[in-house]
């Protein structure tokens, strides 16, 4: 039987998911709209640069011009984000809002390379050289946070398991 939680878990795990998409496709639709291909606009002088990029290849520009190869992975991506949400299946708001953020960074991204072929990327720090976008930012944030909560987690039961075997 669902209970009310478990639904609301769901809901959020969606509704992010959903948002962070949404997001990510509006502003990859405004750089392209206003911004030429290969020219930028300087947001913080010497630092921040939002330019437009399209990207054949994965998060960071890595693996150019394997975007059918990439397509697939982001399928299966999105597939293993569900079975994860199902096996695990924790009871926190955080998790699920985690989760969303990757769901939603792999399909903003599926999104292009199914329609477009290429990724839009738009983020340009002077520090850090490859152009990104916001479902690249997501997913890395994402992944971060979930293996930091797996981890917690993890941590918990067995400090919850060495308790009761002392108590034995």
């Amino acid at each position: 039987m669902v209970n009310k939680r478990s639904i609301l878990m769901n809901f959020y795990f969606l509704l992010t998911g959903i948002v962070i998409m949404v997001i990510d496709q509006v502003t990859k639709h405004l750089v392209s709209l206003n911004i030429g291909r290969g020219t930028s606009l300087e947001v913080i002088p010497g630092f921040l640069y939002i330019v437009n990029v399209k990207n054949t290849g994965a998060a960071f520009g890595i693996l150019q011009d394997y975007t059918k190869v990439l397509t697939i992975v982001s399928f299966v991506a999105i597939l293993l984000i569900i079975i994860l949400k199902i096996m695990l299946n924790f009871d926190y708001v955080f998790y699920n809002i985690t989760l969303g953020f990757i769901l939603g960074g792999a399909l903003g991204n599926l999104i292009d390379r199914f329609f477009i072929g290429e990724v839009t990327d738009f983020i340009s720090f002077t520090i850090f050289p490859p152009v990104f976008n916001l479902a690249d930012s997501f997913l890395v944030i994402g992944f971060s946070l979930i293996i930091i909560l797996i981890l917690r987690e993890y941590f918990k039961k067995d400090r919850a398991g060495e308790v009761e075997h002392k108590r034995n």
